[in-house]
């Protein structure tokens, strides 16, 4: 169970073992996985569609038909419509402020310079399927590339015994029509190298299950990926003031996730709320209808850290650079300013978790296992491309042209001069 640690310096044995966590893959799935991608590459939709019936149980044709997705979206809650129409909206509404527009100047000399921005033409959206439903995903991932301008994006998700009907209303509902009944492996090696009619995309994106996320890494080079996403992580600081009932509940929702390998930490400056929190999560745990998995998690990976004030509390937070930071505390507006590294810090009581999940706006694709040190959130800027633009003319050419040469020639790049100096 949540394991409450009194001495938090960074080199204790407890911190290095968050800093450590991961799942390393069996080699077999890499050899598997590398396989299935030079089977598709090479082998074209027959192959993709053997795959799909092997490993996603396809039945009937790949690529889903409009009326197939209608007939599944029909099926999905009206409560839930309803949500996910309101979480699209919200999401629209944060992500159009990513928005980046083209720029240029004149230079004293009379030269243009600027940077030309446009959106990726086609891309690639992974949803997962199996066991789970996840309309959040497409939500997330659709919904910045479309506020970018791209123009095609391709859904692949395993559908065996038909799409989840969530899934089906949000991609029906974005406006998204190509949509293939494909996950693993062989989606992403469908998505990076296209198939038959299929063309390929130029970028991949969404979660994904072991095989899948080895073959974003594989293809990466050959299409642009968002990331290799590790297990989820919570880290909550708190104080005495906070409701412990309500931080075990935020601990608990990313421990649900599933691969075993999940975090849950708390930072407290009070030992006694440290204990009460621990006392709630057991309590919480023993009528949780996924205990096993729970007890698992929280025994490999389940801590709360006593610390002597925010100031070390805030130094352990950013050495672990969580994916999601909750804080609530007296001074929490005040410890959030001073945060480095997270991947979305969530401010207040009232700010759980999954508010960030499904709704509140900020995309929920963030960066793990301690990668908000450099990276940050699914956003707009994921799916535009910069150009640079440089428009010499006589005059600037003529006042800087024996500098630029100059450079070339010390590099021993001739030729490199050479360009420049028959233009002077």
């Amino acid at each position: 169970m949540i394991k409450i640690v009194k001495k938090s310096s960074l080199k204790s044995k407890d911190v290095q073992t968050i800093l450590g966590r991961g799942a390393s893959p069996d080699d077999s799935i890499e050899t598997l996985v590398r396989k299935i991608l030079f089977d598709v590459k090479n082998g074209g939709l027959k192959v993709v569609e053997a795959y799909a019936k092997k490993f996603d149980g396809l039945e009937g044709k790949l690529k889903a038909t409009s009326k197939e997705i209608q007939k599944s979206a029909e099926n999905c809650p009206k409560p839930v419509q309803l949500a996910i129409n309101a979480a699209i909206k919200k999401v629209k509404d944060f992500h159009k402020n990513q928005m980046e527009k083209s720029w240029s100047f004149k230079g004293q000399d009379g030269e243009t310079l600027g940077q030309r921005i446009r959106p990726l033409k086609r891309v690639g959206l992974y949803v997962p399927g199996g066991a789970g439903a996840y309309p959040s995903t497409v939500i997330m991932n659709a919904v910045p590339a479309m506020v970018a301008g791209v123009k095609d994006i391709v859904v692949t998700t395993p559908s065996a015994g038909g799409l989840n009907p969530a899934v089906a209303y949000t991609v029906q509902k974005l406006g998204i029509q190509e949509v293939y009944k494909i996950g693993g492996a062989q989606a992403v090696g469908l998505l990076a190298y296209g198939a038959g009619k299929i063309a390929g995309v130029d970028k991949i994106v969404g979660p994904a299950n072991v095989y899948a996320a080895l073959a974003k890494k594989e293809v990466f080079g050959t299409v642009d990926i968002d990331m290799i996403a590790g297990p989820s992580e919570i880290l909550v600081m708190f104080d005495e003031t906070a409701d412990p009932d309500w931080i075990a509940a935020d601990l608990l929702s990313q421990a649900e996730h599933g691969s075993g390998y999940e975090a849950a930490i708390g930072i407290t400056t009070s030992l006694q709320a440290a204990e009460w929190v621990k006392e709630c999560v057991i309590q919480q745990v023993e009528k949780s209808p996924k205990r096993k998995l729970l007890e698992e998690v929280l025994n490999r990976f389940g801590r709360i850290f006593i610390v002597q004030d925010w100031e070390q509390g805030i130094a352990l937070s950013d050495a672990i650079a969580p994916e999601h930071l909750e804080i609530i505390a007296k001074d929490e507006v005040q410890i959030a300013d001073k945060i480095q590294n997270a991947g979305a810090i969530f401010i207040g009581a009232y700010s759980s978790e999954p508010v960030g999940d499904y709704f509140a706006g900020p995309n929920h694709v963030l960066p793990t296992n301690g990668t908000s040190r450099f990276s940050s959130p699914l956003g707009v800027y994921d799916f535009l491309k910069r150009t640079s633009i440089i428009h010499y003319n006589k005059k600037a050419m003529e006042k800087h042209g024996k500098k630029i040469a100059a450079i070339a020639d010390y590099e021993g790049f001739f030729h490199h001069a050479e360009a420049v100096r028959k233009r002077l």
